[in-house]
């Protein structure tokens, strides 16, 4: 059992990880972003802005996993989802998530804090967005946008989860876990660290070898080094989520399976996944998500 005492560690160790990606940046491997405004700052997050006032393709809000820093969507300019839509015509926004140390910091906290997002931008354009998640964040905006469909235009889902149960993947052995091992009855934020060693221990070809793998096919180019460098900065740079939400995500989603059975109830409402089928939405898989997805069906029958 992890103990509240073992969590400085942790911590520590998060702390370390954060000092090698400065390390990276010293050594000329720091992100390289874009330019943006913030237009609303929250106490959980700040809603930043790229591209000019009145862009003709409309309003899309990015939505970044909690867990993680937003900067995945825009490591270099040849390399930056945010700048490939601003030069679309897309007015950009993108949730930047605060750490977080309430108790309170939970599953309906961060669905909410997006729905503010949402009216804002509508608001200022007088149309809904197009939602854009990734991760944990892509299932975010799934909830958010099952329960108000009417304010979502498009929705797009990069390797962001819907069904979990027997369908959650790599990560099914941490359902399995005792929540005293994963939480040890803490209120505090979930060191990074320590998700990483779950993560690893439950999938160490996706979370641990892969890594190194496409380092080395990365090697022989330049450009390709450059790029994948900066991503392992960004794993790095470890974001420690609050013990409510993290619970609430493994025992809603990953155990229960409420959203995909129509059963997730947030903010008061009913967040069923069938109410997505009123929105045009895009899933972005990483093929190795589908041989997984086909080798279990082969298996179950």
């Amino acid at each position: 059992m992890i103990q509240n005492s073992m969590f400085p560690m942790f911590f520590i160790s998060d702390a370390l990880r954060r000092s090698l990606g400065s390390l990276f940046d010293g050594a000329g491997l720091a992100p390289q972003q874009a330019s943006w405004r913030v237009v609303l700052d929250q106490s959980d997050f700040r809603l930043r802005r790229y591209g000019r006032q009145g862009a003709p393709a409309g309003p899309v809000l990015i939505v970044p996993a909690p867990i993680k820093r937003p900067y995945i969507f825009d490591l270099l300019p040849e390399v930056s989802i945010i700048r490939r839509l601003t030069e679309a015509g897309f007015s950009v926004y993108l949730t930047q998530w605060r750490e977080q140390k309430s108790a309170t910091a939970d599953l309906g906290k961060y669905v909410g804090s997006l729905g503010i997002a949402l009216e804002k931008i509508a608001v200022e354009h007088g149309r809904a967005p197009i939602l854009i998640g990734h991760s944990l964040g892509g299932t975010l905006a799934a909830i958010l946008a099952a329960l108000e469909p009417d304010r979502v235009d498009k929705l797009v889902l990069i390797e962001a989860p819907l069904k979990f149960g027997e369908h959650t993947g790599a990560l099914g052995p941490i359902t399995l876990y005792p929540d005293s091992w994963l939480f040890g009855g803490t209120v505090e934020p979930i060191p990074g660290t320590l998700l990483d060693l779950a993560s690893v221990a439950a999938a160490p070809d996706e979370f641990s070898f892969g890594h190194w793998s496409d380092a080395w096919a990365s090697l022989p180019d330049a450009k390709a080094l450059a790029i994948h460098s900066r991503v392992i900065r960004w794993t790095l740079d470890e974001f420690a989520p609050p013990a409510a939400l993290l619970q609430n995500v493994v025992d809603f989603l990953y155990r229960k399976d409420l959203f995909a059975r129509n059963e997730l109830r947030l903010l008061g409402r009913l967040a069923g996944s069938a109410a997505l089928a009123e929105i045009p939405t895009a899933a972005v898989i990483w093929p190795r998500v589908i041989e997984w997805m086909h080798g279990n069906q082969r298996q179950s029958r």
